[in-house]
């Protein structure tokens, strides 16, 4: 081949040899020309090497927690709807004391106030219990969520948050409004309930 011969008078080059033993010339221009893209190739691969793999991980979705405002629009649906039931009942319950006596006696009171608080109670622990969602949260679109984890909460958490609600209710004239501030000071916007039974309200 050519590049194994001298240039000047043509006689084969020894391997290695950087000038021609017959006539002295210089055989740099054939070491360069096997050497070259082997140069050539060498700062490539490092660049390839040093750039960094593409990320794939995604940004973590933002966690939109439920204020006062939406809360209130369900609260005030479920105590319409408790206030429905507790009416039906409480008037059946008079119905058949004014069978027997005209007058109430105040046993007959007691056993009113009763019947609405345990109406109440079974309303929202059997209903977050078993969905997470009273019927007023299911009509705003929300749901009670385990703080830790966001999944379903249980009987027990729920009884938690609806036994508290008696807290978070004060002051009485004004309903509610200690656990409005509660939720404007709370970074996840709990309530009482919500911080001891470590849940929170999300979207549904």
């Amino acid at each position: 081949m050519d590049e194994d011969k001298c240039a000047q008078c043509g006689t084969p080059a020894t391997p290695g040899a950087k000038f021609c033993e017959s006539c002295g010339a210089p055989l740099t221009a054939a070491s360069q020309a096997v050497q070259g893209p082997a140069a050539v190739t060498q700062p490539v691969q490092g660049l390839a090497a040093a750039e960094p793999a593409p990320s794939h991980a995604a940004p973590g979705a933002r966690v939109l927690y439920q204020g006062v405002a939406i809360r209130f629009v369900a609260v005030l649906i479920d105590g319409i709807i408790i206030g429905i039931i507790s009416a039906i009942l409480t008037s059946l319950l008079l119905l058949s004391t004014w069978n027997t006596s005209p007058a109430m006696d105040p046993a007959a009171y007691f056993a009113i106030y009763a019947m609405a608080a345990i109406i109440s109670l079974l309303y929202f622990i059997l209903l977050l219990g078993r969905y997470g969602q009273t019927v007023g949260m299911m009509i705003v679109k929300i749901k009670v969520v385990k703080e830790a984890d966001y999944s379903a909460i249980t009987y027990g958490e729920a009884a938690i948050r609806t036994i508290l609600l008696i807290i978070d209710e004060i002051p009485y004239v004004i309903p509610c409004l200690l656990g409005a501030v509660l939720i404007w000071t709370s970074d996840k916007k709990q309530r009482l309930g919500d911080r001891v039974a470590h849940t929170v309200v999300l979207k549904a």
